[in-house]
Order: structure tokens, then sequence, then C-alpha cells
């Protein structure tokens, strides 16, 4: 055994012993080389001149008659060639050694890197050269920044007109310009993006103006109007008059010279904005389509006399587009069977009305981000379809009343009505987005009151003990409204059916009409089912109401749906 253990002694000696590793210079008949800790020769003294640097174990030398410096390894091997001006030591950090290089071309200093290995990083072509954490920030001749990779890839190409830092130890955003001058946010100051600390575009290079709102979130600017991206995502489109603000997980802007509120579209972006599969609007347009949140209702599903049965219209309603809310789970106030309402609907659009699935759009448990959402995909129709498209909005859920103005409202899932200005949706808005729609038509179904009460009678707000009666909203353009009920009164269900008074009868107006719904019709017969149910179950009063804006005044009874 002790035998065993010198073998190994000597062995480790010896591996030391070769283990030559240059810690110094020493000068021979006025030449200089480099030497070892015992003073052995690594590099024999060939050089006129030559340091050491023993933190960073590099050598800086210059080749007799040479005005030209190079750079050693510790092992003696010539890492950069004797080619350069001067030599930047740098410093080896914890990210990656390096070596600045530079040469000197009519008065312009030009500069380069190198890592300890000898890999030239960045070549010495530039006239600014910083490295950072995760890449090298270099700027050229004309006053254009790039980043370079340690492996010596382009990161950033040398395009941008603003300085590219891409060092922290934490995640940060860069301002990125192309064609513009330092970092100044004018309309005629060249084109801005973002990018992350790893160099990755976020933003693209698109933009008149790019402000930050709030830790990754920026509001940007294209002609003179105002959009959002949050987390590397567009959430809003640039349709905005302002620069959107968000304080209190609200945002802030103004559209049409009209202040516009949007509840928490970060919050709800992933749902507003999901990434589903592609589906294709008009001839070439492509976007994203909602998923359908899984929720599970509380009350019986579907099983009365409307959920079976349902007329099959042969036609294809290609060119009209359905959207459906369903609004059931509130946090503390619940609206029974607003799901079944819903999803029936959304059957009777399918098979009674021949509106192709793909066209559907269902919001269950509708957030405000939601609302805003399908508002803009509408948007996106009725422009691909020049005039030539229907939509058919359809609501179930709670409205509110706002109490100073007797204003209605739509309440969404995450609502809140001590502060509905804020936090619901505008029935005057959503007839005004609609009117400014180059739209053939648009039907609303409301199954809703706006009394500020339940469908169980039961007061929404406990701060307010008698129901308010709101000021009736008329619709513009070409808008047919079709409403649950009107003043003061209450939206209510019918237990046995499973459904809303009203959308049990609008479903068994048109299961009767089949093919043949005209909405005059369709519109008779609700309204006087509805009164008189709601009288003989419930013995309140529900006055279902028909309100069609100026255009369609004259003959909205005659038009026919699912035909």
């Amino acid at each position: 055994m002790k035998y065993t253990f010198y073998i190994i002694i000597l062995a480790l000696l010896s591996f030391t012993e070769i283990d030559a590793q240059i810690v110094g210079i020493r000068s021979h008949k006025n030449k200089v080389g480099f030497v070892d800790r015992n003073g052995k020769w690594i590099i024999t003294p060939i050089y006129s001149s030559a340091k050491w640097n023993n933190l960073q174990k590099i050598g800086i030398f210059t080749e007799t008659g040479s005005n030209k410096y190079g750079v050693v390894n510790e092992s003696g091997a010539v890492i950069i060639p004797c080619e350069y001006d001067e030599i930047h030591e740098g410093s080896f950090d914890e990210y990656q050694p390096y070596v600045y290089v530079s040469n000197k071309i009519k008065g312009i200093t030009y500069t380069g890197l190198f890592n300890k290995n000898g890999a030239n990083i960045v070549p010495c072509s530039f006239v600014e050269v910083l490295a950072y954490k995760n890449g090298v920030t270099v700027k050229d001749i004309n006053g254009k920044y790039g980043v370079i990779g340690y492996n010596g890839q382009n990161i950033l190409d040398v395009k941008y007109s603003n300085f590219i830092c891409l060092d922290s130890e934490r995640e940060y955003n860069i301002s990125l310009n192309i064609g513009g001058t330092g970092n100044e946010y004018r309309p005629d100051g060249g084109k801005w993006g973002i990018c992350n600390n790893l160099g990755v575009i976020i933003i693209p290079c698109e933009y008149d103006a790019i402000k930050l709102v709030t830790n990754d979130v920026y509001t940007v600017c294209l002609d003179g109007k105002w959009g959002l991206w949050a987390s590397g995502k567009e959430i809003f489109s640039c349709i905005y008059d302002e620069a959107i603000t968000i304080q209190d997980g609200v945002a802030r802007t103004k559209k049409d010279g009209e202040i516009r509120l949007i509840k928490d579209p970060i919050k709800y972006s992933n749902i507003a904005l999901g990434n589903n599969t592609s589906i294709k609007i008009g001839d070439n347009k492509v976007e994203k389509r909602n998923k359908v949140r899984n929720v599970i209702s509380r009350y019986p599903s579907p099983n009365s006399d409307v959920d079976i049965n349902i007329p099959k219209t042969q036609n294809i309603n290609d060119k009209t587009f359905a959207f459906i809310f369903a609004n059931e789970n509130y946090p503390t106030a619940p609206v029974p069977y607003s799901l079944n309402d819903g999803r029936m609907f959304k059957v009777y659009c399918n098979m009674a009305l021949g509106i192709p699935n793909k066209n559907i759009y269902m919001y269950e448990d509708a957030t405000f981000g939601d609302i805003v959402s399908a508002i803009e995909r509408m948007k996106k129709i009725a422009d691909v379809y020049d005039g030539d498209a229907n939509i058919f909005f359809y609501y179930a859920g709670h409205g509110f009343p706002e109490e100073n103005q007797q204003t209605a409202y739509l309440l969404p899932i995450d609502g809140n009505v001590s502060d509905i200005i804020t936090t619901g949706y505008s029935l005057a808005q959503l007839y005004k987005e609609l009117a400014s729609l180059n739209l053939k038509q648009s039907i609303v179904f409301i199954d809703a009151c706006f009394s500020g009460t339940k469908r169980e009678d039961v007061m929404l707000s406990k701060s307010r003990g008698v129901a308010i009666k709101v000021k009736q909203d008329y619709p513009t353009g070409k808008i047919l409204v079709f409403s649950a009920s009107q003043g003061d009164e209450t939206a209510h269900q019918i237990e046995e059916k499973h459904h809303g008074l009203f959308t049990y009868y609008l479903l068994k107006g048109m299961q009767l009409f089949r093919e043949n719904i005209k909405l005059g019709d369709l519109s008779e017969y609700v309204i006087k089912n509805v009164k008189r149910q709601s009288v003989v179950i419930n013995n309140k009063k529900q006055t279902p109401t028909v309100i069609p804006s100026t255009t369609i005044t004259n003959n909205w009874r005659n038009i026919v749906i699912g035909n």
C-alpha cells in the first residue's frame, strides 16, 4: 500500500512540473520574454516590449520593429496577433472574459473585441464597442447601433438610432429606433419598438412613438392613434385618440372625443385576445378565435320543449355573425339559467338560423375584456365584409343602472355595482359602437333588466331599497334592440323550463316559425307570452320591448332571420 501511495505522489508532482504557466516577464539582451513560476522561459525573449497582467492572465507584447500590439495567454500561445495600435486589457468578469483592441485610421479610432481564447467576437470596425452581460453593443461610423453575441453572431443588426445596453441582472426592456435620432419620441422621429435584455424584439419597430405605462406595458402610437402592448403582444390596436394610461387596474383613453375607461385590460388580456386556432374571416383576413372557458353551471341543464326538436334550416347564412354573452356565475349574485340561455341560443343560431359555427362567438361568464375584445372583432368583420354582413348580439346576465344619470350598463362577470361607470359596459356605448360599423344590420337581444334587481327580485346592491327606472337609450344606424323588460321591471326566469322567461319564448317563437322567422311575428309572440306568463307565474309585470333605430323603423317587422 505504501508503494502505491508514493507512485501517486510522484505522478502529481510530475504533472505540476509540466503544467507551466506564465507568471512574469524577463529581459535578455534588450529583448523580453515570458517566464513561469520557476523562472524558466515559456516564450524566449523575442519581443521589444511586453507586460504581464497576473489578474487577467494575459501578456501584451510588441514585436521588434513594430508599433503594433498583440496578446499571449498564460500558456504562451498567441491569442491576438500583433496587429493593433492599442490593447485595452478590459476585464475578465464573471460573464465573459474579453479584451478590447483598436486601430486608428484617418484620425478615427475603430474598436473590436476578442475573448480570452483568442476568438474575434467583434471585428475592429466600430467606433464604439461595449461588452455587457448578454451581448456586445456596437456603434458604426454612421452612428447606428446593434448587438453582437459572444458567439460572434448578430443579436440585433446594426441599424438602430439609439444606444442598446443588454446589461442587467433583472428583466428590463430597451427602446429601439430606426430612422430617428437619439431617444426623442416625435412623430417624425423614425419608428420605435422594444426589445428585452436578451435582445429579443418584443414590439416591432413600426410605431411613431412608444411610452411606458407600467412594468411590461406600453402604449404605442401609429398615425396619431394609440394602442396598447403588454408582455410582448398587442392588447388594443391603434384606434384611440390619446395615449393609454392605467391606474388601479383601469385603462383610460379617449376615442371619438369621449373618455373611454377599460377594466383591467392586462389582467384579462389572455381571455380577450387568446391564442387559439386560426380561422379565416372574409377572403384574406386571418385572426385568432377565442376559446370558450370551461364554465360550470350550478343550475339544472336545459330539458324543456325548446331544447329538443330544434328546427334545422337548409340555408347557410355565412355572412351573419353571432356574439353571445352568457353571464351566470357572478361572485355574489348568480343569474339562474343564463348559461342554459346562451348555450341554447347558440344552437338555434346554428341550426334554425343557419349561422356557421365558425361565425358564432360564445363568451361564457364574460369579463369586461371579453366585451371590449368582441367589439373590436366586430369592427374587423365589418371592415372586411364592407357592408355585407349581419351581426346578432345576445346577452343574458345582469344589467345595472347608474343612479345619478339613470343610464343602463351591462355588468361583466368581473364588474362592480359600486363602480358601475368604470367596471360596467354602457348600453349607450354598445349602440354607438354597433352604429359605427359598416353592416347590413345589427340585431341586439338582451335578457337582462336594468333596475338593479336580480331575476329573483332581490336587490343587487344592498344599499338601494327600490328599483331604478333608467332612461331609454335609442340606437342609431341599422340596429334593432329586443329587450326582456322595460323601465324598473325585473327580467324573470321560468323555473320549470330552466331558462330565462324572455329567452324561453324567444327560442319557442323561433321553433314555431321555423324558417320563416319574421321579426314582427317573433316580437309579437314573445311580448304577448312573456307579459302573460310573468303575471301568472311571478305575479309581476315584465314587458319585453322592441326598439328599432330610425333607419329601419318602417320595415323592421318584415325582416326575416334564418333565410
